[in-house]
């Protein structure tokens, strides 16, 4: 194995975490059901539908719609890799609503929702300490990160924080037609970086779709221990670390700056 050139990190539960990530969700989806009304979207509610007559019904419906394309989706992606653009979940929430709206209609919702989901996310007290850090050691930065949201949504968070700028490429599912852990995802990112997969150390919480891809594509791939509950793999990880601060004197372990 090369000695690293690049480290790719995760975003949700490595860079930054979302702490109330399934108490507030109906929130935010509320905030993009009366977006999806001012942009006219009540011209299309299905009259008379059970459930959905009262505007405390219609509300609850959107948001368990909205909820269950969430789902759908995060299933489909456990279960295939798959990815899709973010346009494809909420019109997925509405078709199970037998809603169709014209693009504008749809846009708006989004933006909706964008805008409540906007400062949603927390730092870890060590990101930005730890990417400077290896920014001066001269290591080329990624993100890669499993996600439907749009990019700028991401984006807007990141330059908020403080992260932008430290990080040489991002690299969001939404936007490409796998997400991880496919090899083909791992591969666009080491591509960006302009490094072999051999050179790359892949950072981020979850066993299968971080570690286990990391390593089928040819890479390092680190855990970031946490309790989340998630998926356990066979494929051990080549390292584990409880805080990313411990990433520079791992790295130099294997040769790394």
């Amino acid at each position: 194995m090369n000695a690293p050139r690049a480290v790719i990190f995760d975003l949700g539960g490595t860079l930054v975490q979302w702490a109330d990530w399934e108490d507030g969700a109906a929130a935010k989806w509320s905030v993009a059901y009366e977006a999806f009304l001012r942009a006219g979207g009540a011209r299309a509610w299905p009259r008379g539908k059970r459930g959905l007559t009262s505007e405390a019904g219609a509300r609850e419906g959107f948001v368990a719609a909205m909820r269950a394309a969430e789902k759908a989706h995060w299933e489909r992606v456990d279960r295939e890799h798959w990815s899709g653009p973010p346009t494809g979940l909420v019109s997925d929430g509405l078709r199970r609503l037998e809603v169709d709206v014209p693009e504008d209609v749809l846009i708006a919702t989004m933006d909706g929702y964008a805008k409540a989901v906007a400062g949603w996310s927390t730092v870890y007290p060590d990101s930005r300490d730890t990417l400077v850090r290896l920014r001066e050691r001269r290591y080329r930065i990624g993100l890669l990160s499993n996600t439907w949201w749009a990019a700028e949504w991401h984006n807007a968070d990141l330059a908020a924080h403080g992260l932008a700028e430290l990080l040489d490429v991002v690299v969001y599912t939404s936007d490409l037609p796998h997400s991880k852990p496919h090899p083909s995802v791992f591969a666009e990112v080491a591509n960006r970086l302009e490094v072999p997969a051999q050179a790359a150390v892949m950072i981020g919480d979850r066993q299968i779709d971080d570690v286990s891809g990391a390593k089928a594509a040819g890479m390092r791939g680190v855990w970031r221990r946490n309790d989340s509950g998630f998926p356990t793999s066979s494929v051990a990880p080549d390292a584990i670390v409880d805080a990313l601060s411990e990433l520079p004197a791992l790295l130099r372990s294997w040769g790394g700056a």
